[in-house]
């Protein structure tokens, strides 16, 4: 008799300990946060060194990555799996100075060799950033693991930061297959003592802003197994368009002068022995010839820093994210991206903002993707509409079929001379008109909508007596020609309330759109050619994509101008353009 009830007690005993054991729960779809995962002082932080397969500094030594993780106690106390949000970062390690006294300057000729500028020294810091401690409480109790990596030559990483270089891509891979249970882990960066990942379900989902979220589009190139959604926010998906614009030389909004060497220096904070290796081999060897600020033209380089070339293996689910007001990173670096993702048949949802640069989505858009992927809860995140919009002037997301909106047309729309280099946007052809404007690159945008500076730009305007709504991405078809052999083109669109003074403006307020080219890629982005003075060119670029309603008793400008003193080099002031309105206009893409 006592033996049974012994037996008894031990079988209750047992049963009262799995049923208290932790483990995810859900609701409507959504991982909720558990209170047994929710003490952030139990939570096992680890770091490890992971082993790729490359040797990228050519120290004859194959380079580890620097790994940081945050895991709930259970995976130790109760065997438990999870599955893994990953973001790996140049800038987990440490930055150099952001002062203008590192980028490059400006102030110099079109062609002309750049003076030299000095190098920003990044310093390497030991504390984990604060968006760790962000993910991890948002992450971890609701029952994920979290993990963090420096990038190749950045903290206590190995290797050299090459700026969309295919290391860059090979790292993250690397990283996943140590989650997987493929790769090799070990608990100091020399030593051979191994770590594994066996708190790992092999499920990861990756996520982050700006250039974390390129390294997720860097890493689903791959094709990585295990890898099974990514939510990248403002990513770059291509180093050119970052950096240039329709073969001119033209700089990422707030860092005039900045290219892919100067970021070099700004981010590589790895051992400081191995900094001056790193810079002949990397920076001076092949960032600085292979990014030519002098032509501004589509290169090898370059061609190997598009992530849309080399999708073919990806597999990852994709929730893209962006703001249309991102002059950073624009908006077309996430669009092709995701309309690729579409055409390959992914899974793939895009979510527009209407606000700078990386604001992320809503936190439970993100929970339900992960949710769906990584936990494999099918909760329909699948079904749910291609595209998400939020309004202007609006806080929530609207549900769209698709982006561009479908009932979206191409609207063409011809400048009219009235007088001054001043005129109105019509949807007929303006009979044989030539207008010319001086280039001067010390006025600023909003400054060329005054009268006084009429000589230096083209403005045209359209009143709106209903409404516009702009969906998709817009272009702009000119016929111009210089008066020297090498001219700045940019071209704003805008819209001002009809009555306000232009005095009262400011551009942030009234923009609509950019786009920027240089002429003497008028035939080809890889070739350019010197212009002949006199001779006209025609050109066709594109807007950034874009989704917006523009209010009646509005007027829409199209400005026309030269050197964009935000954006551009900046030549000497005198340069001379000629446009032929009869054989220039813009398309707009407009719902119906």
């Amino acid at each position: 008799m006592p033996k049974i009830l012994a037996l008894a007690f031990l079988l209750i005993l047992l049963n009262n300990t799995f049923a208290q054991q932790a483990k995810p729960v859900f609701k409507e779809g959504q991982a909720q946060v558990v209170p047994a995962f929710s003490n952030a002082l139990e939570w096992i932080k680890e770091e490890l060194w992971v082993q790729t397969n490359f040797d990228s500094d050519q120290n004859g030594k194959l380079d580890r990555m620097h790994v940081f993780l945050t895991r709930p106690a259970q995976t130790n106390s109760q065997g438990l799996k999870l599955p893994v949000i990953y973001t790996t970062s140049p800038y987990f390690g440490g930055t150099g100075g952001n002062s203008k006294n590192y980028f490059w300057d400006v102030n110099h000729e079109i062609g002309a060799i750049p003076p030299p500028h000095k190098h920003a020294v990044a310093k390497r810091k030991d504390n984990r950033p604060l968006e760790a401690y962000f993910q991890d409480q948002t992450w971890v109790k609701r029952g994920y693991i979290t993990v963090y990596s420096s990038s190749p030559g950045t903290g206590f990483s190995d290797g050299v930061p090459t700026i969309g270089g295919e290391n860059e891509k090979l790292a993250p891979a690397a990283v996943i297959d140590w989650l997987c249970g493929r790769g090799i882990g070990y608990t100091t960066r020399t030593g051979m003592d191994t770590v594994s990942a066996f708190w790992s379900t092999g499920k990861v989902g990756m996520m982050g802003t700006s250039y974390n979220g390129t390294l997720c589009l860097a890493a689903a190139c791959t094709g990585v197994q295990g890898l099974e959604a990514i939510i990248p926010n403002a990513p770059v998906s291509s180093w050119y368009l970052y950096y240039r614009s329709n073969g001119l030389v033209r700089s990422p909004g707030g860092y005039l002068g900045e290219d892919t060497d100067i970021l070099y220096d700004f981010v590589h904070s790895g051992d400081p022995e191995n900094r001056a290796n790193n810079d002949a081999l990397m920076r001076d060897a092949v960032l600085v010839p292979g990014q030519d600020r002098i032509t501004g033209d589509y290169n090898d380089f370059w061609a190997a820093r598009d992530y849309l070339t080399q999708m073919d293996s990806m597999r990852a689910a994709l929730f893209m994210c962006h703001g249309f007001e991102d002059w950073n990173v624009m908006a077309e670096h996430s669009f092709r991206f995701y309309e690729q993702a579409k055409k390959m048949g992914l899974p793939a949802k895009i979510y527009y903002n209407q606000l700078s640069h990386g604001y992320p989505p809503p936190l439970w858009m993100m929970n339900l993707w992960f949710t769906k992927y990584l936990h494999g809860v099918n909760n329909g995140v699948e079904k749910l509409a291609d595209a998400w919009i939020v309004p202007k002037g609006e806080r929530e997301a609207k549900a769209q079929s698709a982006f561009p909106n479908p009932k979206s047309k191409a609207v063409r729309l011809y400048p009219h001379l009235v007088q001054s280099n001043t005129g109105i946007l019509a949807t007929t052809h303006q009979s044989p008109v030539q207008l010319h404007f001086t280039d001067n690159a010390s006025l600023k945008a909003i400054e060329l909508l005054s009268p006084k500076n009429e000589d230096n730009r083209l403005l045209f305007w359209k009143e709106l007596e209903n409404s516009m709504h702009l969906s998709g991405t817009g272009s702009i078809h000119i016929q111009v020609s210089s008066n020297r052999t090498a001219a700045n083109l940019s071209v704003y669109l805008v819209a001002v309330p009809q009555d306000e003074p232009t005095k009262k403006l400011k551009i942030e307020d009234i923009i609509v759109n950019r786009a920027w080219a240089d002429p003497q890629n008028h035939a080809s982005l890889d070739t350019s050619e010197a212009l002949q003075p006199g001779q006209f060119y025609e050109l066709t670029f594109h807007f950034q994509p874009d989704d917006q309603i523009i209010p009646a008793g509005h007027k829409l400008g199209l400005l026309i101008f030269s050197s964009d003193p935000e954006f551009t080099l900046k030549p000497k002031k005198g340069t001379q353009l000629n446009v032929n309105l009869t054989e220039t206009w813009i398309e707009l893409m407009v719902v119906d």
